[in-house]
C-alpha cells in the first residue's frame, strides 16, 4: 500500500513538473535562451564546480558537529553521504536522500533508525532557521519587488519558529506540558494518541540541539558559509553569460530558492527549478526574463552533471545499499 502511494506521489510530482515546464516555456523565448547559452564563456563555470564541492563539504562539517555528541563519524563519510543524498533526491525528490542518510547511519554506525532520520531532518532544520534569519536581514539591504507585507509576514514566521525552537530545545518540560494540554482538545481518540507519541518523540529528538553556544554558533556560521558557496555558483554562472550580478543579490536569491525545495518536485527537479529560479530572479530582482531563464537552465545542467558524478563516487565509496533504502522506502 505504501509502495503504491509513493509511486503515485512521484507520478503526481512529475506531472506538476511537466506542467511547470509548459507554463514556463510559454513566457520565455526558448531560441534566445539557447543562443545565450551557446555563446557562454564556459571557463567561468570552473569556479562553480569548486563551489558545488564546497557547499556539501561545509554542510558535512556541520553534520559532523551536530552528531559529535552521539557518535564520532568520519568527516569524509558525511561528505560522501551528503553527495549520495543529493544524487538520490535529484532523481527521487520525495526526501529519499534523507531516508538514505538514516539507513546508512543505522546500518553502518548502529544509530537508532527513527532518531537518525529525525536528526537528519533537524540538521536540515538548522538550514531552515538560518534561511529565515538571513532573509529577514538581507531584505533590509537588497532592493526587491516584494511588498512590505511579505517582509512583515516573514518576520512573524521567523519569530514563531525561533520561539517554538527555543521551547523545544531549552524548555522541553514546558513543551511536553503544552502537548499534554493540547492533546485532549483533539476530537478523535487515535489522533490524540498519535499526536502525543509523535510530539514527545520529536521533543526528545530536539534535545540534540541543546548544545554549548559555541557549537550552535559554529553550526550557524557554517550554514552561512555554505549558502555563500551556493551564491558563488549563481554568481559565476551569470558571469559565464556575460552578466555581472551583485553577490549579495545572488546570496538572497539562493536562500529564497532553498525555501522552494519544500514544494513537491519532479525527478531531476524538471520544471520546478526553472519556474522557481526564474520567478526569483525576474519577479523579485527584476532581472531580464530570458537572461534569468538562460542562467537557470545552464545552472540546472551543470548541477545535474556535478550531482551525478559526485553521487556515483559517493555511493561507491560508502558502499551504500540502494536496494535496502528502496526496500524501506517502498515497503508494503
Amino acid at each position: 500500500m505504501l509502495a503504491t502511494k509513493t509511486i503515485i506521489k512521484i507520478l503526481v510530482n512529475t506531472l506538476i513538473g511537466l506542467v511547470l515546464i509548459l507554463i514556463w516555456s510559454r513566457f520565455v523565448d526558448l531560441k534566445q535562451i539557447l543562443d545565450t547559452i551557446s555563446q557562454a564563456h564556459f571557463i567561468y563555470l570552473l569556479p562553480t564546480f569548486v563551489f558545488m564541492f564546497l557547499s556539501p563539504f561545509l554542510r558535512a562539517i556541520r553534520l559532523h558537529i551536530f552528531l559529535a555528541e552521539i557518535k564520532k563519524i568520519p568527516l569524509w563519510d558525511l561528505f560522501f553521504l551528503n553527495g549520495a543524498a543529493q544524487f538520490i533526491n535529484f532523481f527521487i525528490p520525495i526526501r529519499m536522500g534523507e531516508l538514505a542518510k538514516g539507513v546508512y547511519l543505522n546500518t553502518r554506525y548502529n544509530l537508532h533508525m527513527g532518531k537518525a532520520i529525525i536528526w537528519i531532518f533537524l540538521d536540515r532544520f538548522v538550514d531552515f532557521l538560518t534561511v529565515l534569519i538571513l532573509t529577514a536581514i538581507l531584505f533590509f539591504f537588497i532592493p526587491t519587488n516584494l511588498p512590505q507585507n511579505f517582509i512583515i509576514s516573514l518576520s512573524a514566521v521567523l519569530a514563531v519558529a525561533l520561539v517554538l525552537t527555543y521551547l523545544a530545545v531549552f524548555n522541553s518540560d514546558f513543551s511536553k506540558k503544552l502537548v499534554k494540554f493540547l492533546t485532549p482538545l483533539l476530537i478523535e481518540k487515535h489522533i490524540k494518541i498519535y499526536f502525543s507519541r509523535f510530539s514527545n518523540f520529536i521533543l526528545d529528538s530536539f534535545s540534540i540541539l541543546k548544545r554549548h553556544p559555541k557549537d550552535l554558533s559554529l553550526m550557524g556560521a557554517l550554514t552561512v558559509l555554505a549558502y555563500g558557496a551556493d551564491a558563488g555558483i549563481w554568481y559565476f554562472t551569470f558571469k559565464a553569460l556575460e552578466s555581472n550580478q551583485s553577490i549579495l543579490k545572488m546570496y538572497l536569491g539562493q536562500i529564497l530558492s532553498a525555501l522552494t525545495y519544500l514544494i513537491p518536485a519532479a525527478p531531476g527537479y524538471v520544471g520546478s527549478a526553472e519556474a522557481s529560479g526564474t520567478l526569483i530572479l525576474t519577479g523579485i530582482f527584476g532581472i531580464e526574463l530570458n537572461l534569468a531563464s538562460a542562467m537557470i537552465v545552464l545552472f540546472h545542467i551543470t548541477t545535474a552533471v556535478f550531482m551525478i558524478i559526485l553521487g556515483l563516487i559517493s555511493i561507491f565509496n560508502l558502499k551504500l545499499d540502494l536496494g535496502l533504502i528502496f526496500k524501506k522506502a517502498f515497503r508494503k
